[in-house]
Protein backbone atom coordinates (compact mmCIF):
# COMPACT_ATOMS: atom_id res chain seq x y z
CA UNK A 1 0.00 0.00 0.00
CA UNK A 2 1.38 3.37 -0.99
CA UNK A 3 1.42 6.31 1.41
CA UNK A 4 -1.47 7.84 -0.55
CA UNK A 5 -3.66 4.84 0.25
CA UNK A 6 -3.61 3.39 -3.27
CA UNK A 7 -2.60 -0.23 -3.42
CA UNK A 8 -2.17 -3.06 -5.88
CA UNK A 9 -2.49 -6.78 -5.34
CA UNK A 10 0.20 -8.51 -7.37
CA UNK A 11 1.56 -11.94 -8.12
CA UNK A 12 5.14 -12.84 -8.88
CA UNK A 13 5.83 -13.81 -12.48
CA UNK A 14 9.61 -13.99 -12.06
CA UNK A 15 11.73 -14.37 -8.98
CA UNK A 16 15.46 -14.93 -9.39
CA UNK A 17 17.08 -13.78 -6.17
CA UNK A 18 19.23 -11.69 -5.95
CA UNK A 19 19.03 -10.48 -9.56
CA UNK A 20 15.41 -9.82 -10.52
CA UNK A 21 11.83 -9.94 -9.40
CA UNK A 22 8.80 -9.18 -11.57
CA UNK A 23 5.13 -8.87 -10.73
CA UNK A 24 1.80 -8.31 -12.44
CA UNK A 25 -1.32 -6.74 -11.02
CA UNK A 26 -4.17 -9.07 -10.09
CA UNK A 27 -6.28 -6.40 -8.38
CA UNK A 28 -5.88 -2.67 -8.15
CA UNK A 29 -7.34 0.76 -8.75
CA UNK A 30 -9.96 0.88 -11.49
CA UNK A 31 -7.89 3.31 -13.57
CA UNK A 32 -5.40 0.53 -14.39
CA UNK A 33 -6.45 -1.97 -17.03
CA UNK A 34 -3.09 -3.67 -16.59
CA UNK A 35 0.03 -3.05 -14.53
CA UNK A 36 3.33 -4.94 -14.32
CA UNK A 37 6.76 -4.19 -13.01
CA UNK A 38 10.22 -5.54 -12.45
CA UNK A 39 13.07 -4.75 -10.09
CA UNK A 40 16.53 -5.56 -11.42
CA UNK A 41 19.59 -5.63 -9.18
CA UNK A 42 23.11 -5.48 -10.64
CA UNK A 43 26.19 -5.61 -8.44
CA UNK A 44 28.64 -2.86 -9.42
CA UNK A 45 31.15 -3.45 -6.61
CA UNK A 46 31.07 -5.47 -3.42
CA UNK A 47 29.13 -2.75 -1.56
CA UNK A 48 27.43 -1.07 -4.52
CA UNK A 49 24.34 -2.23 -6.39
CA UNK A 50 22.48 -0.63 -9.27
CA UNK A 51 18.70 -0.99 -8.87
CA UNK A 52 16.39 -0.47 -11.86
CA UNK A 53 12.60 -0.33 -11.54
CA UNK A 54 10.66 -0.85 -14.78
CA UNK A 55 6.89 -0.39 -14.81
CA UNK A 56 4.41 -0.95 -17.62
CA UNK A 57 0.76 0.00 -17.44
CA UNK A 58 -2.41 0.47 -19.47
CA UNK A 59 -5.09 2.90 -18.37
CA UNK A 60 -8.84 2.59 -18.78
CA UNK A 61 -10.88 5.36 -20.34
CA UNK A 62 -11.11 8.24 -19.33
CA UNK A 63 -7.87 7.93 -17.31
CA UNK A 64 -5.90 7.36 -20.52
CA UNK A 65 -6.55 11.03 -21.31
CA UNK A 66 -4.30 11.87 -18.35
CA UNK A 67 -1.55 9.35 -19.12
CA UNK A 68 1.31 11.87 -18.93
CA UNK A 69 0.15 13.19 -15.56
CA UNK A 70 -0.21 9.66 -14.17
CA UNK A 71 3.15 8.63 -15.64
CA UNK A 72 4.87 11.62 -14.00
CA UNK A 73 3.23 10.76 -10.69
CA UNK A 74 4.42 7.14 -10.95
CA UNK A 75 7.96 8.28 -11.82
CA UNK A 76 8.01 10.54 -8.78
CA UNK A 77 6.77 7.66 -6.62
CA UNK A 78 9.50 5.34 -7.97
CA UNK A 79 12.21 7.92 -7.26
CA UNK A 80 10.97 8.21 -3.67
CA UNK A 81 10.91 4.42 -3.29
CA UNK A 82 14.49 4.16 -4.55
CA UNK A 83 15.63 6.88 -2.14
CA UNK A 84 13.82 5.12 0.73
CA UNK A 85 15.42 1.80 -0.25
CA UNK A 86 18.87 3.40 -0.37
CA UNK A 87 18.35 5.12 2.97
CA UNK A 88 17.15 1.93 4.68
CA UNK A 89 19.99 -0.18 3.32
CA UNK A 90 22.67 2.35 4.21
CA UNK A 91 21.34 2.76 7.77
CA UNK A 92 21.95 -0.93 8.57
Amino acid sequence: MAKNGVGLTTEYVTYNRPKVTAVKMTKGPYMFQAFAGSWNFKMIESLQTQVTFTYSFQLRFPFCLFKNLIKNNLQSNVRKRLLDLKSNIESE
